[in-house]
Formats: structure tokens, sequence, C-alpha cells
């Protein structure tokens, strides 16, 4: 009886592990089935200068992309905005606010999946010193009354 049941066990632990294994393999673009953070960067990247822009990259997939919220870090300060531009350059239609350290961005239209953003966040003002800062950042998908968090990106900066 107890080896009947080591046997079940042990297929249905392959059975469950065996596609997964092979999505991860694949690695090829529209694999994916929700939007994702792809990437993020400060430019330039010293903690020096004061005028940087930090960047956030998502990668649309699944269902279109209605929104962003944004958490910014407790030290920094955003004073020129933030625009947002698609995989080749242009600007995305977007209202955006900022209240109480949360930045939320609604798009004009619905952006579609198969688009790479950049949110860049510009004229960001730090205390001047080397961190790593921090920005969650969840989104608001056409169709689903809450949002779901995509993930926190990591942004370091660098001191002289």
């Amino acid at each position: 009886m107890k080896f009947n049941n080591l046997i079940y066990t042990t297929a249905f632990t392959l059975a469950m592990l065996s596609p997964v294994t092979a999505v991860w393999a694949n690695g090829t673009t529209g694999n994916a089935r929700i939007s994702h953070l792809i990437n993020s960067a400060a430019i330039p990247n010293n903690a020096i200068p004061m005028g940087a822009t930090h960047k956030i990259e998502v990668h649309v997939q699944g269902k279109p992309l209605a929104g962003l919220s944004i958490k910014i870090p407790d030290e920094v300060k955003i004073d020129g905005g933030i625009e947002v531009k698609n995989q080749s350059g242009e600007k995305i239609p977007a209202t955006v606010s900022i209240n109480n350290k949360q930045a939320k961005i609604s798009f004009s239209q619905p952006v579609e999946p198969e688009t790479k953003l950049s949110i860049l966040m510009k004229d960001i003002m730090t205390p001047g010193y080397a961190n790593t800062w921090l920005y969650r950042t969840d989104a608001k998908i056409v169709g689903l009354k809450d949002e779901i968090p995509l993930g926190i990106s990591q942004i370091q900066t660098y001191g002289d």
C-alpha cells in the first residue's frame, strides 16, 4: 500500500513539474500571461548630480493595461514629472498624479499586449549619497477590479 502511494505521489509530482520546466526553458517573447517588470535604471547613475531620470520598464502581456501605480521611496522627490513612452520612443498619453509618495498613471487608451513601456521619472532629487532605491509597481489591468503587483524595481545610484 505504501509503495503504491509512493508511485502515485512521484508520478503526480513529475507531471506537475514537466510543463513548468518546458516554459522556463523556452524563454521566447509572448509566453508570459501577465504584464511584468523587465528593467530599471538611473540615468545618470551617479548620486551627486541633481536632475537624474529614474526609469522603470514594463512589458505589457496578457490583457491590456489601464494604468500603473508606483510607490516612491521616502527620500526621493520627482521634480520633473513622469513621462511614459513605448518601445519606439513615442509618448503614451496618460494622466499622472503624485500624492503621498504614490504615483498614479492612468492611460488615455488601454495599452495593448506586447507593448514595452518606459516610465521616466524626471529630475529626481535624492539626498546625494549612493543608495539602492526600491519602487514597488502595481498594474491596473482592463477587466480586473483591483490592481495586481508587478514587483519591485531596484535602482542603484553610486557616489563619486
